[in-house]
């Protein structure tokens, strides 16, 4: 990315870090409840441990080779992987195969290897519900393009003010058939009282214009 273009975007976006897990750190100092969804192999889990020591962490993967791995990823009792696919619905659903796991997504893109497989999903109201989990200090969203399933399914925890920070995939271009762009999940955010504090690994496309990154929001009562 170009820095003239990243200059754009910070001035436009109003946000004023790049590429840092201390600014999220800072944000959310005494986090206790973490929900990784789309936790692949246990990449953010392991991070989250680093940050985060004393957190109980909800890793959620539903394809089961990549879950395999993930279990193994934190070795403690406060880590919970969890094989299911978290989104609007408590139902199964086809995951589509992407050349590499970490493309695995609910819906479909070009460069799918046209495989498909049956996974359970969950709704994250319906499972801190059957759980007794009052609240996410921390919610972690790469689902490739599903962003959105996975707010519907949260609907009830948006609504009263149990979500305290979302750290979420965003995409500037559509990748994955009908999939939400950061301006769609921005206002939908914005909507349950969240603001926007930084935007991080942002990539841009051969022409220069952005193409995905990760934004951070907090609930404006923080």
């Amino acid at each position: 990315m170009t820095s003239t273009l990243r200059m754009f975007a910070k001035k436009a976006l109003g946000i004023d870090a790049w590429n840092s897990d201390d600014h999220q750190r800072r944000l959310v100092s005494d986090a206790k409840t973490i929900f990784d969804v789309g936790a692949n192999v246990g990449q953010s889990a392991k991070t989250y441990r680093r940050l985060y020591p004393l957190a109980q962490i909800w890793s959620f993967e539903p394809f089961p080779t990549t879950y395999e791995t993930l279990r193994h990823s934190v070795a403690d009792d406060k880590f919970h992987p969890v094989a299911l696919a978290l989104s609007d619905r408590v139902s199964t659903t086809e995951l589509n195969i992407g050349a590499v796991s970490i493309t695995n997504s609910l819906l479909r893109r070009q460069s799918d290897t046209g495989k498909t497989i049956e996974v359970q999903t969950d709704t994250i109201d319906h499972f801190c519900g059957e759980r007794g989990i009052d609240s996410i200090d921390i919610l972690k969203v790469d689902v490739e393009g599903a962003e959105d399933r996975v707010f519907t399914g949260a609907n009830e925890m948006f609504s009263r003010g149990a979500i305290r920070s979302v750290f979420v995939e965003v995409y500037f271009r559509q990748v994955y058939e009908r999939m939400p762009l950061f301006w769609e999940l921005d206002a939908r955010l914005n909507r349950f009282g969240f603001g926007l504090c930084g935007l991080y690994s942002l990539n841009s496309a051969r022409d220069g214009f952005l193409s995905f990154g990760n934004a951070l929001y907090l609930r404006h009562a923080d």
